[in-house]
């Protein structure tokens, strides 16, 4: 029996990379979870607080103790007496005789309060403390305490004096003021910090497309081209009577797109166009797995980029279910020149013009339609391209999502070949992976894919920088240098 070959793009077969950068954005993106836990914990914890809390008062008096008949002088000086005192005092104030007498003394049904007894340090000066659950009861129970322990304490301790220095007072709050303010916003703190941990880690579980690199570990089919984030750039439009700003499309023929948007783009064209030409290709379908990966841009892109190589290029609009290049290129589209009604019809369509481009032309539908694939439209729609292919370099087809209707692999067999959009840190590589198993079994070669929005960090974006301004023109210059020395010497 063979062994089993391994899959080398099995998730096992590839070191597991952390992406910083990825795991930033997915907690940002998830922001409104990290301030539900956060008001969520401190909510709770503030509830559980307030219904436990119970306040205690405190009630305090000091006194001075010492021997009878002796001068203060002597009583400061005889510290070891003042401790052995304290000591007696502490255990008469913990004697069930004394607590019987307070409760007598006050009509309690019980002693429910804590009483301590301390000595100030290198001092005579004692400190009677009591603790109970009102402010009153408090005061009287100090009060009560310091009559009835005087008094046992005379019964054994003839010559002990006690001067009260500061008597007890009614305490005017609680000696366990609840921070309830505190304690919520720790608690908030805590429950955001969770949330994040959370977020993160599942965050470096996903086996999401986050690199360019991931590409070669995880993904079946070549990368042809990396495009970075752009953002789009407002512009205003007069409606009904005032303006209102919306969004340019990304288009390479806006001068306001960054320059590394226009070059990646560049070199996607040229790596597309030297693939077709070695298979001597005319037809490319450009698909995606799944909506809002920005197939329909970067198929744009591809035919104005091509057009302005010189290449007389025909952009087909088959996402029949949800169109949107007539919303990129912002053109009217009649209902003579809507690609659907005609191939419904049986008719040829009307071919659309780009004015900034002389060798772009378009074939777009406007409104959105039902399947119309049936037998016959997929045989007159392959009579079309066979008569566009005689007057054109190129012919690029933008199609439906591969994960919600069928379209794409039913009418990707009347393309040469195929081109994969793959959006950054959106599915999974597993679905990815499948998507291009399918594309393979239609026959039709697979070209690639193109990894579209990837955004990159702090640190990427200062490597890529020198990487771009210092090794490649740095070695680039010192080729000419060599080239020259070799000139001279020959």
């Amino acid at each position: 029996m063979p062994a089993q070959k391994e899959n080398p793009f099995h998730k096992s077969s590839y070191p597991r990379v952390i992406d910083w950068d990825s795991i930033l954005r997915d907690i940002l993106h998830s922001w409104w979870m990290v301030v539900i836990a956060a008001l969520t914990t401190g909510l709770i914890v503030g509830g559980i607080l307030e219904l436990r809390y119970k306040p205690l008062y405190r009630s305090s008096a000091t006194f001075l103790i010492g021997r009878s008949g002796f001068s203060h002088q002597e009583i400061y000086d005889n510290l070891t007496q003042a401790e052995t005192t304290t000591k007696q005092y502490a255990q008469v104030v913990s004697s069930s005789i004394l607590r019987g007498r307070v409760c007598e003394d006050l009509g309690l049904p019980s002693f429910d309060a804590s009483v301590n007894v301390s000595v100030v340090e290198s001092t005579n000066l004692m400190i009677l403390t009591v603790t109970a659950d009102s402010p009153g009861k408090a005061f009287l129970i100090n009060r009560s305490v310091y009559k009835n322990a005087k008094d046992l304490m005379g019964l054994f301790l003839d010559n002990v004096t006690m001067m009260e220095l500061e008597a007890a007072r009614i305490p005017g709050g609680p000696a366990n003021a609840l921070s309830l303010r505190h304690d919520m916003l720790l608690a908030a703190l805590l429950g955001a910090s969770a949330m994040v941990c959370l977020l993160a880690y599942i965050s470096s579980l996903k086996e999401t497309i986050k690199t360019p690199e991931d590409i070669n570990r995880k993904v079946d089919t070549p990368l042809l081209g990396t495009i970075y984030y752009e953002k789009k750039h407002g512009c205003l439009r007069k409606k009904h009577f005032g303006k209102k700003r919306r969004s340019s499309a990304l288009l390479v023929s806006n001068p306001m797109q960054s320059f590394g948007f226009l070059e990646s783009y560049r070199m996607l064209s040229t790596r597309v166009r030297h693939a077709l030409e070695r298979g001597n290709k005319k037809v490319l379908m450009v698909v995606s797995i799944s909506e809002n990966e920005g197939k329909s841009t970067v198929c744009a892109n591809l035919a104005l980029s091509l057009a302005q190589q010189g290449k007389r290029v025909i952009l087909i609009d088959c996402d029949f279910r949800k169109p949107s290049l007539y919303k990129i290129f912002e053109t009217e589209v009649s209902e003579e020149a809507d690609l659907g009604t005609a191939i419904r019809e049986k008719r040829l369509p009307k071919f659309g013009k780009i004015a900034s481009e002389q060798c772009l032309y378009t074939l777009f539908c406007r409104q959105p339609q039902m399947k119309i694939w049936d037998f016959k439209s997929l045989q007159f729609f392959n009579t079309v391209l066979k008569k566009l292919r005689e007057h054109a370099d190129y012919i690029l087809i933008d199609s439906s999502p591969m994960a919600f209707v069928s379209d794409a692999e039913e009418y990707v067999t009347l393309a040469d070949a195929c081109l994969l959009v793959v959006r950054q840190d959106l599915l999974e590589a597993s679905y990815i992976n499948d998507a291009v198993d399918n594309l393979e079994d239609t026959g039709t070669e697979l070209l690639g894919c193109v990894l579209n929005g990837v955004r990159r960090g702090v640190i990427q974006q200062a490597q890529a920088q020198s990487r771009y301004y210092g090794s490649v023109y740095g070695n680039y210059s010192h080729y000419r240098q060599n080239i020259g020395k070799k000139e001279e010497q020959g």
